[in-house]
């Protein structure tokens, strides 16, 4: 046992040092060449992670195989990661990003329906979802000058997780983790921030409700829901998506409205349902920048 302990310990040393070297290499390249090198890291990774190609093919094959063949299904899946690879290079480099390079490379429609809901002093529930490059959307928001917070969870190992919370800190982000419940969200909605949240996985660390996702009940985070029920906060759902040469679009939809039947268990699934539609009707249109490897099915319903 002593020496499981001390191989894990080792392990996950190296695996720290090699991010961290990468971090560093990313950030001392150019942008282009930076997002060129996370691309072909990303499509490398489809090739040599067998798992997560092969759970990205079959979630692709059940949600557009009477649209796409199997080759151009393998095709969309390399896309997948080579998305992912390009846009943790851009995210590791937030700390060197102004809002006017940010301003640069991002274009917005819908800022219309996040600024009445800003100007409203309740807090806004920003919802998106494992969509495009998530991590500078909010960098984005928070440059521009909304008072902005993040509710993450924390990654495994401690020294990563430190690098991503000063990551965000380093673009005027508060982070809010997982672990530390519902006292601080609250808190940051009542003070009237904007909280971005992310609700399109199946987590067992969250309340979960069945709703319809891609034709097939899929566990999702109630949270949202529930805030907004608690304190009136307005939901709007909202996605970054990868646009031609190494830029970005940002979709802000009309907020989600709340059912007020007397059934709060009902509300609460109807409410969740309705933003993951708005997320499913997004992905489908822009199916290579979604995280397809992630079991999103594994939950069933009982």
């Amino acid at each position: 046992m002593p020496n499981w302990g001390i191989r894990k310990r080792v392990k996950n040393w190296l695996l720290f040092r090699l991010i961290t070297t990468l971090i560093s290499f990313l950030n001392f390249l150019p942008r282009s060449t930076a997002i060129s090198l996370g691309g072909f890291l990303g499509r490398l990774a489809y090739l040599m992670i067998g798992d997560a190609r092969r759970r990205t093919i079959a979630n692709l094959s059940w949600a557009f195989g009477k649209k796409f063949d199997r080759r151009e299904l393998r095709r969309l899946g390399s896309q997948v990661f080579a998305n992912v690879g390009k846009n943790v290079a851009d995210a590791v480099r937030l700390g060197k990003m102004s809002w006017e390079d940010l301003e640069k490379i991002t274009e917005i429609e819908g800022l219309e329906h996040l600024d009445e809901a800003y100007q409203l002093g309740k807090g806004v529930i920003g919802l998106t979802g494992h969509i495009g490059n998530f991590e500078l959307i909010a960098a984005y928001f928070s440059l521009r000058g909304y008072r902005m917070s993040v509710v993450g969870r924390e990654l495994y190992d401690p020294r990563l997780d430190r690098l991503l919370v000063r990551n965000r800190e380093s673009v005027g982000l508060e982070n809010i983790p997982t672990s530390g419940g519902v006292k601080p969200i609250m808190r940051a909605l009542k003070a009237g921030r904007f909280l971005g949240v992310l609700a399109d996985q199946d987590s067992s660390r969250v309340r979960g409700v069945f709703v319809n996702f891609f034709g097939r009940p899929a566990r999702t985070p109630a949270g949202p829901g529930l805030l907004s029920y608690k304190t009136g906060s307005p939901i709007i759902p909202m996605a970054i998506l990868r646009k031609g040469k190494n830029r970005y679009r940002i979709v802000v939809k009309p907020q989600v409205e709340l059912g007020f039947s007397g059934d709060r268990e009902k509300d609460l699934i109807n409410v969740t349902q309705e933003y993951t539609r708005v997320l499913e009707t997004i992905i489908r249109e822009h199916p290579a920048q979604w995280l397809w490897m992630h079991d999103r099915w594994r939950s069933k319903p009982e």
